[in-house]
């Protein structure tokens, strides 16, 4: 057997022609070493990387090769050379071996390992890493190296894999029942709601053009987490965009992305090669996380391909828990270091074993707690920043006296000042201090409660929501709407009260909040908008928002129907039409609205209709809150303005609501709640018709408080969901005793604000 080294890249080409043909005669068939491949990874990779790539023959015949090349390390002052495999040291190969046909793995390697040990002047250690343990080449390596008292070190690799079956419900009986519920739902939602299915990447155009949207989605997902990905790097892109194309001539790529409308919502990046699907690399919009879209096309791509009769799923290196979630079984990769001589293996095995004992030392030495706190704070700086747009902060900006002043108040000072406006309040005429004369209720309005840290679809964090319920109860008491309206305002020294409300019906008031309400034992009254309870589908407006978030338009034009026009293509910009749109949208007579809504969404060029899976309370989940000290009261059927209906209209929105309540809770409904809530969106007509209906209470959007003998369907309330400072338990605390202090004027709301109440 004739070894021969090639160190230019033109004589590892005159190789190319019987390179994979070899590789498909040997064991070590895998897509990361063919030779598409490796000449992709070394053109954009290899700058000033000597090649050492080893071929044996015998005679004119090609029977292995070693595609390795120098790596040059630094250990105790001077330079070592590492042995690699060409793929190796960029976190994109797996399965990286030697390549020897078929039952000549042991003349091959041994014709290698002598090689090597006449050229040990060239190099100081060897490296394998992502070698199939089971690999004959590997084995021979092995047993060779061992022949000339070679030192070795090796540590596993774990893989996981998906076998899979001939048939799609078989498969899915083997997931365990929750997560296999969950990829049926998933599917179910995107193939019957969205009607939406990915699609294959056909040619090198469209490569070009998907490949810097996987890049952006990989990157915001994992930014989501507190890391940068591993697109951050121009040799990467340039790599995968060759690879592409490389692939593509091969038709061994595998490239699909799913949409929603013209919106990517999901890409899943990798090969198909000997009926086997190699997965390199996926991304999702974060902004649509609760849509599972990654979910989605994994498990599209999956049934479609057991249709197909393919053999396996790759996940390759990592076992991680979503891949095991898939039914994916454990195999084994190993990482070789071998060396020639004891002062290369120490220095070989010595650099990575003090990598770990740092690390293990560390972790003994640092208390525990810090640990725990490091962990927090990484958690916390990958979490989303909410951003909210200075018109929804009702005049609360988070200056630095402001944030001074909550962190006092989290000190005992804090409880001075909430005994000083127990006591006090300011005359708005004399502008002074007086003993406070009257009671004061303060009615909470929530919508969503959630972590989806969405500027689209805003909501109180769970966190927070938690923390402003513990303070309340707490400090002050909380009464239900039911106590309101008897007038029975407790009688205590801070004459003060709090009422919990939530409008509209979401389904996470049963899954986020109820949990803490009932924990507390904190009464609540959520308002329902029946026709969306009932088809289990948004609101109207909140159908818009998700038509904003979808959009990719650069802009929007609705003037020729006399609604807004502007920029959308910049994420304020989005957010600041989608406030103007829905003002407008809320501002037209009932029947236009109807006509205009769906001109919309054809200007923002998505769907007429925008479903997300559950989006709304159902009746079983009503049923369950109500015999845990919730009350549910009327917001309509299907939420119009009040003031843009009327006759029999007007009358079948207020007590059809009311009586479709009843009649699945089989209790009371006394209360309602006036959709958008604004005296404008009201109307004396609406007021009596409530009135007509037998309502005890009535709550608006105004801002205010709530005093004895004040109107009892007009009640004013107070949203904690667009103040910033809300979601620190200090300024919550602290912006609470300045509105008890100072009073607060009734005020228009902001167009979003009201928009979603």
């Amino acid at each position: 057997m004739n070894v021969r080294l090639h160190e230019r890249w033109e004589d590892v080409q005159q190789l190319s022609a019987a390179w994979n043909g070899l590789l498909a005669e040997s064991s070590s068939d895998t897509l990361f070493l063919t030779w598409e491949w490796t000449e992709a990874w070394w053109k954009n990779y290899g700058a000033g990387r000597p090649l050492f790539v080893l071929s044996a023959w015998n005679g004119g015949k090609l029977e292995g090769l070693a595609p390795l090349y120098l790596d040059a390390q630094s250990h105790w002052g001077r330079r070592w050379n590492c042995l690699r495999l060409i793929g190796d040291g960029s976190g994109d190969s797996d399965y990286l071996d030697c390549v020897a046909r078929r039952g000549n793995e042991t003349e091959v390697m041994a014709a290698f390992v002598g090689f090597l040990e006449e050229h040990r002047d060239r190099w100081d250690f060897l490296e394998f890493h992502g070698t199939p343990e089971t690999s004959p080449c590997l084995a021979a390596l092995l047993n060779a190296s061992r022949e000339k008292s070679w030192k070795l070190s090796s540590e596993p690799i774990p893989c996981a894999t998906l076998p899979l079956p001939h048939d799609w419900n078989a498969y899915l009986k083997q997931l365990k029942p929750r997560f296999r519920t969950k990829v049926r739902s998933v599917l179910a939602y995107f193939d019957e709601q969205l009607g939406a299915a990915p699609v294959p990447c056909r040619d090198a155009a469209e490569a070009d053009r998907w490949l810097p949207i996987l890049f952006d989605l990989h990157t915001r997902r994992w930014q989501t987490k507190n890391q940068r990905g591993v697109f951050h790097s121009t040799e990467k892109q340039s790599f995968y965009r060759d690879i592409s194309r490389a692939m593509l001539e091969r038709g061994w790529l595998a490239f699909h992305r799913l949409d929603w409308g013209e919106r990517p919502l999901a890409l899943q990046y990798g090969f198909l090669y000997g009926n086997r699907f190699f997965l390199l690399q996926e991304g999702y919009d974060p902004d649509f996380a609760a849509l599972r879209p990654g979910l989605a096309l994994r498990g599209w791509l999956l049934r479609h391909w057991i249709e197909s009769g393919l053999g396996e799923y790759d996940f390759l290196a990592g076992v991680s828990s979503y891949k095991l979630d898939w039914g994916a079984q454990i195999k084994q990769s190993v990482r070789v270091l071998l060396a020639p001589t004891p002062r290369a293996a120490w220095i070989a095995f010595g650099a990575a074993q003090a990598r770990e004992g740092m690390k293990d030392a560390v972790r003994a030495v640092v208390p525990g707690s810090i640990l725990a706190w490091r962990d927090e704070r990484n958690k916390r700086r990958g979490r989303p920043q909410v951003e909210v747009p200075p018109q929804l902060q009702n005049g609360h900006h988070s200056s630095l006296s402001r944030r001074a002043a909550a962190t006092l108040y989290a000190t005992p000072l804090g409880a001075v000042g909430r005994a000083f406006a127990s006591r006090y309040e300011l005359d708005p005429e004399r502008r002074r201090l007086r003993a406070r004369r009257a009671p004061l209720c303060q009615i909470f309005i929530y919508h969503r409660v959630n972590d989806d840290f969405d500027p689209f679809l805003p909501s109180v964090p769970v966190a927070a929501f938690r923390k402003q319920m513990e303070f309340l109860k707490k400090n002050f008491p909380i009464v239900s709407l039911d106590e309101i309206g008897r007038g029975a305002f407790p009688d205590n020294g801070a004459n003060y009260c709090a009422a919990v409300t939530f409008d509209d019906g979401y389904r996470d008031n049963f899954l986020s909040a109820f949990p803490v309400l009932k924990d507390l034992g904190l009464p609540a009254t959520i308002f329902l908008t029946t026709g969306y309870i009932e088809a289990g589908e948004l609101p109207w407006y909140d159908q818009v928002c998700w038509g904003f978030k979808l959009t990719t338009q650069e802009r929007l034009s609705l003037q020729h129907v006399g609604g807004p026009e502007g920029r959308i293509d910049l994420h304020a910009d989005r957010l600041k039409m989608m406030g103007q749109t829905l003002a407008w949208l809320r501002g037209l007579e009932e029947s236009d609205r109807l006509r205009l809504t769906p001109q919309v969404f054809g200007a923002l060029h998505v769907p007429a209709r925008l479903r997300v899976p559950g989006p709304m309370l159902n009746w079983d989940e009503i049923r369950q809150m109500s015999k845990q000290n919730v009350t549910f009261g009327a917001h309509t059927v299907s939420h119009p303005a009040l003031s843009r209906v009327n006759g029999e209209r007007l009358e079948a929105e207020i007590s059809g609501s009311r009586d479709r309540i009843q009649e699945e809770s089989q209790l009371p409904v006394r209360h309602f709640a006036y959709p958008f809530g604004q005296p404008r969106d009201i109307g004396a007509e609406a007021r009596n018709a409530v009135q007509r209906a037998g309502f005890t209470t009535a709550v608006t959007t105004v801002w205010g408080f709530n005093r004895p003998g004040d109107d009892l369907l007009e009640l004013k309330r107070f949203s904690p969901r667009f103040n910033p400072w809300d979601f620190d338990p200090g300024r919550f605390a602290m912006m609470l005793d300045w509105y008890r202090l100072a009073g607060v004027q009734p005020q228009e709301d902001s167009h979003q604000q009201g928009a979603i109440s």
